[in-house]
């Protein structure tokens, strides 16, 4: 079936123009606030660290001047998880190293979670950016992949992530920026390393399972073994094979927690943003970002940020 489908596939290109589309930013916000954490020296206003707050309004900036998006969409992972209700063991370990800090990094843990939290609950919403997401018991993965598959048919998406798993939602109109690489990532591209469409992956992980998430796969089945069952080219007399084939369990469990979205995501309604100037040299004096309140950052600002919005007006970026 899945030869077939490649087959089919490979030779498309009736693809619609993507030059009079809607552009949509999805922004796993969570890989980005760790991204600039390991990336910022450490910035403080009134004793109160702010360097993840300024990195990401940085590569807010940045992003947006290379896409220049209608829409951009910040995704959070809530702290409650579905997944690890389902499977308990799913990330274990990383909340285990979490036990295990010294008096020191949880004073830095804690800094650097207040930061992400601020970023959510107040930066963003005061700046006016209205498409700011998280709900309960999911991650943001599910809610780019929500986004992502109700509007890539008719607006070109960019994921921007530093996680394999959303490879799985690539197609013509749909890419992702790895933050970690600094490189884009488009549908030809993962045909190119895998021999398969980004539709499989699901299929692919829920066999091979996920390392860095603690999801279990099929015993001593990786990804490139996984594609090989999948497009039929594994010996039915193989030992690999009959594992895979006699755990339907395993296969049921692991596709639950690798496939995205997560069943019963809802879906997420694109509305314009209300960003000002004003705003920004409000929520720039409140935390202390200087450099946000020099004539260049506003007329930045204005101009990747604030197009339609009458409210802005020359005064107020002197």
């Amino acid at each position: 079936m899945w030869c077939e489908i490649l087959h089919r596939r490979k030779y498309k290109t009736d693809y619609k123009t993507k030059y009079s589309m809607k552009k949509i930013l999805l922004i796993d916000c969570d890989a980005l606030c760790w991204h600039v954490f390991h990336g910022m020296p450490p910035l403080t206003h009134e004793e109160r660290g702010t360097s993840v707050i300024y990195g990401f309004l940085n590569n807010l900036f940045e992003l947006q001047t290379f896409n220049n998006a209608d829409h951009i969409a910040f995704a959070w992972d809530s702290k409650k998880s579905k997944r690890r209700k389902l499977f308990p063991g799913y990330k274990a370990k990383r909340r285990a190293a979490k036990k295990e800090y010294t008096e020191e990094e949880l004073e830095i843990h804690k800094d650097r979670i207040r930061q992400f939290r601020a970023l959510r609950r107040s930066i963003l919403p005061k700046l006016g950016f209205s498409n700011n997401f998280m709900t309960r018991g999911l991650e943001g993965d599910d809610i780019i992949a929500s986004i992502a598959l109700e509007y890539r048919d008719t607006s070109t998406v960019k994921i921007i992530a530093r996680d394999g798993d959303l490879f799985q939602l690539l197609n013509p109109q749909c890419t992702m920026f790895d933050l970690a690489k600094r490189t884009t990532i488009d549908e030809e591209y993962f045909f190119e390393k895998y021999g398969i469409y980004p539709d499989m992956w699901g299929e692919v992980k829920s066999i091979a399972g996920c390392v860095t998430d603690e999801v279990p796969g099929i015993y001593n089945v990786g990804n490139d073994r996984a594609i090989q069952y999948l497009l039929g080219n594994m010996k039915t007399t193989s030992v690999l094979y009959k594992r895979i084939v006699s755990n339907p369990e395993i296969l049921e469990l692991t596709k639950k927690l690798t496939v995205l979205p997560y069943k019963g995501t809802p879906t997420y309604t694109l509305k314009s943003d209300t960003c000002t100037v004003g705003k920004l040299k409000k929520v720039a004096r409140e935390f202390g970002l200087q450099s946000y309140l020099s004539r260049e950052r506003l007329k930045q600002f204005r101009g990747y940020f604030c197009n339609g919005n009458q409210t802005n007006t020359e005064k107020e970026i002197t």
